[in-house]
């Protein structure tokens, strides 16, 4: 997966995915069309003005945006994609190039000159290569999952634990074995403003950030959360009512449904790493701690990085939440759709 500790979002992917697909749904068509030898499925919701692209993480398709995409059809033209290798879209390669790559085939299929995308979780990765690589193309990005977390670091850690995790989670639709594929295509991308502070990104873009001025949940560890270790019972807490809030509570007090849970792990290496790590309390402390000494900081230091490349062009929203969740624009758009409109309307 991108080198980011994507953590509630991967937290949301394990507790599964819940397509809808209604074709039909009067709020938007379900449509194919060919880009570069695949079919690519995608939902056009109508409007016009300034296109807007929405785009699904890991465990979803395009209809994860079902409810939102209306909402922001006042003023724009409003897509959603299946990116390939997921839902109803043909399989493609996993790699944050060419999934970027793809989506700007996907414009030019559609005759588009520029376009906001919008995007949670692993495909913030996407937005920042199209803001680096195509700003000639990009009208803005809007980062629904905050700021950065920890290029790179991730694939040093001994233990593993941001691996296995990510290849425990769902994939949309694909094949059994394809969160491994997904996880290994993934891993080796950084952004160039990474490597050095001399890039800068002359790309408009939205960011949102919770009450620390943060992501909020810079010290979870999403494979401690899952497996209710009371290392992690300070960020559960801050995690905002819902199915997922009652997932986790009962993860962290239910050994028999914690077991149930793992024991649906299709990949055969994540379930009996998780199986072990359930029971190994020291375990648990290595990998909270080495999170701690070398995967916080490096995360607060690639915020920092994303942060100082886009300077002015970047809008960071302060919500009054303790976490960025992500899945906002699905559990409660209230937060943040009218400042997605307002920074919509300033690019017009």
């Amino acid at each position: 997966m991108k080198k980011q500790t994507i953590f509630l979002l991967l937290i949301i992917s394990s507790f599964g995915n819940c397509f809808s697909q209604n074709e039909n749904d009067n709020s938007f068509k379900s449509k194919f069309i060919e880009v570069n030898g695949l079919q690519t499925h995608y939902l056009d919701f109508g409007g016009e003005g300034i296109p807007v692209i929405l785009l699904h993480s890991e465990a979803w398709d395009a209809y994860t945006y079902k409810d939102f995409g209306p909402l922001l059809t006042q003023n724009n033209k409003v897509l959603a994609i299946t990116r390939p290798g997921y839902g109803k879209s043909d399989k493609g390669n996993y790699s944050v190039q060419y999934q970027g790559d793809h989506l700007i085939a996907f414009i030019n299929a559609l005759k588009i000159d520029k376009a906001v995308i919008i995007g949670n979780s692993s495909v913030t990765s996407e937005l920042t290569y199209l803001a680096e690589n195509y700003p000639q193309r990009i009208s803005g990005v809007i980062y629904l999952s905050g700021l950065a977390g920890a290029w790179g670091v991730n694939n040093s850690d001994p233990y593993k634990a941001d691996e296995m995790f990510s290849r425990s989670s769902p994939v949309a639709n694909s094949e059994k074995n394809d969160r491994e594929a997904i996880t290994k295509a993934r891993e080796s991308y950084q952004p160039k403003h990474a490597k050095s502070d001399s890039i800068k990104i002359e790309v408009p873009a939205l960011a949102f950030i919770a009450q620390n001025g943060r992501q909020g949940h810079e010290k979870g560890v999403a494979i401690l959360v899952f497996v209710g270790s009371k290392l992690m019972e300070d960020v559960r807490q801050t995690f905002p009512p819902s199915a997922l809030k009652t997932h986790l509570d009962r993860m962290a007090s239910d050994s028999l449904y914690r077991l149930e849970q793992i024991n649906n792990i299709n990949d055969s290496l994540a379930r009996e790493y998780f199986l072990n790590l359930a029971a190994d309390t020291i375990l648990q402390r290595e990998i909270y701690d080495y999170h701690m000494e070398n995967i916080y900081p490096s995360t607060i230091e690639s915020q920092n990085k994303f942060i100082n490349a886009f300077g002015d062009y970047l809008k960071l929203v302060k919500l009054d939440v303790p976490q960025i969740v992500g899945y906002e624009y699905r559990d409660n758009p209230e937060l943040i759709i009218n400042y997605i409109k307002k920074f919509l309307d300033q690019l017009h």
